[in-house]
């Protein structure tokens, strides 16, 4: 067996765990093939069994005089996450048979950046979040005149009112909504590309820019009653493309058919395509969970409200949200209950007893004066 097919073998095999077993997404399967394809690169394609202290020193060498299609350097975020996953790899193959006896797994933390260098790699930046303004303007500059402009214009709706991840909108069925209740079953079962495969109940979050909710049900209608689309076609079907003049070419329709998309490229598209056409700077569709995020933050939340905003995003714990912990799991029903009763931009209230703090200042005044009559 020749060096380059053992590693194909053990590469097809390590992917097939972080699918199968690790349950990562296509997209982290990917960087992660990107990352071993480097170290490939590096060192001639040499078997995987020859890594050792000397070729990992000369991968960090060399990876550190590599530049971007900029000319400039790469980021100390970029190699530290090539780090990561090359250490990832490496980990698991010492543990197949014909490596464990020639991988140190101690030889592997070689494969590291310095104390300094990996603070300033997770260092987080200045997170760039679309505002409310920006996003409506993207949102009424569509001008709907066929199936797709009448899609994309529900397809950047939808991520607003949900903040689901665009991996779990682009697979979505149209048996995933719920009209009566207004929620979004992200679930596996039905096709749903969720992150690590977990079930996600949605609701949609009470945005105060109420022409979203309209643009998408419009849409939803239009699909089931004039498409006469079924409960497991797409919610955000393929445009339909049909050969040119001479068949030498192809366009859009305009229509669209009860197909998916293969990945979420076609669906991210969509984004440029509509900020560009609107003269708003591009912002990424996961941008706009964080956006949902920071306009409930300007409304003062108890911690069972937190916890239903994070689960309804699909997070563990509130601190993956809010950056604090809230109470433990809250069932379906009741989450839903509290995310629909939240008012945004409301005055701030005492949590407990539901009054303002100038409600709170008076009654204490008055408290101080019965308290001066007593004897």
């Amino acid at each position: 067996m020749t060096k380059s097919f053992q590693n194909e073998l053990m590469k097809r095999q390590f992917f097939i765990y972080l699918k199968e077993v690790k349950g990562f997404s296509k997209d982290s399967v990917d960087a992660y093939e990107h990352a071993i394809l480097l170290w490939q690169e590096c060192t001639d394609n040499k078997d995987f069994s020859t890594f050792g202290k000397q070729l990992a020193s000369a991968f960090k060498v060399w990876i550190k005089s590599r530049t971007n299609k900029d000319g400039e350097a790469l980021s100390l975020t970029y190699i530290y996450n090539i780090f990561r996953r090359l250490k990832g790899f490496f980990t698991w193959l010492s543990m197949q048979p014909h490596y464990k006896s020639k991988i140190d797994q101690t030889i592997i933390e070689h494969l590291s950046l310095s104390k300094k260098e990996t603070r300033i790699a997770i260092e987080p930046g200045k997170r760039e979040i679309p505002s409310m303004e920006e996003v409506i303007k993207v949102i009424e500059h569509i001008r709907v005149a066929n199936d797709v402009d009448r899609r994309d214009r529900a397809l950047i709706c939808f991520t607003l009112l949900t903040g689901a991840r665009i991996s779990a909108i682009y697979s979505m069925p149209m048996m995933a909504f719920d009209e009566a209740t207004f929620t979004v079953d992200q679930n596996p079962k039905f096709g749903v590309k969720t992150k690590f495969s977990k079930r996600i109940v949605t609701t949609f979050f009470p945005i105060e820019y109420s022409k979203a909710l309209d643009y998408f049900l419009e849409w939803y209608h239009y699909l089931k009653n004039q498409k006469h689309f079924t409960a497991k076609d797409p919610l955000f079907p393929m445009a339909r493309i049909e050969n040119g003049t001479h068949n030498i070419n192809f366009h859009n329709t305009g229509e669209v058919e009860p197909y998916f998309w293969q990945d979420s490229g076609s669906a991210r598209r969509i984004f440029q395509k509509r900020f560009l056409e609107a003269e708003v700077p591009y912002y990424h569709p996961h941008t706009f969970r964080h956006l949902v995020v920071k306009e409930f933050a300007r409304t003062r939340l108890t911690e069972e409200e937190k916890k239903a905003i994070s689960q309804n995003l699909g997070h563990e714990n509130t601190g993956t949200t809010f950056g604090s912990y809230g109470y433990g799991h809250i069932e379906e029903e009741r989450q839903i209950d509290i995310v629909k009763k939240i008012k945004l931009g409301s005055k701030e209230v005492d949590v407990t007893i539901g009054l303002t703090k100038d409600d709170l200042k008076q009654a204490m005044a008055e408290l101080l004066k019965e308290q001066h009559k007593m004897p």
